[in-house]
């Protein structure tokens, strides 16, 4: 059986994002930065999900949100020809 694993991870709406950069200031991680001076990005293989920057945020943008993590999955093993027949 595959265990899917939820993972909290910061979460911008980046159209309302104000790129103040009080989120990048708090996030204790170095996992937020400002793209092109328009708006934050959250890098998720950083974020921890402690939500500091979500606290932080004068425009009240950010949310920590449960994500999915899919199990990778490998196609060595598989047979396309077994499963068509």
């Amino acid at each position: 059986m595959t265990v899917i694993k939820k993972k909290r991870k910061a979460i911008v709406e980046q159209s309302d994002c104000v790129a103040c950069g009080c989120c990048v200031k708090v996030c204790p991680l170095g996992a937020i930065r400002i793209i092109k001076g328009i708006m934050a990005q959250v890098d998720e293989n950083k974020c921890v999900g402690c939500g500091k920057c979500a606290k932080e945020c004068p425009a009240s943008v950010i949310d920590i949100r449960a994500r999915r993590s899919l199990p990778s999955v490998s196609t060595a093993s598989c047979s396309l020809p077994r499963y068509l027949a």
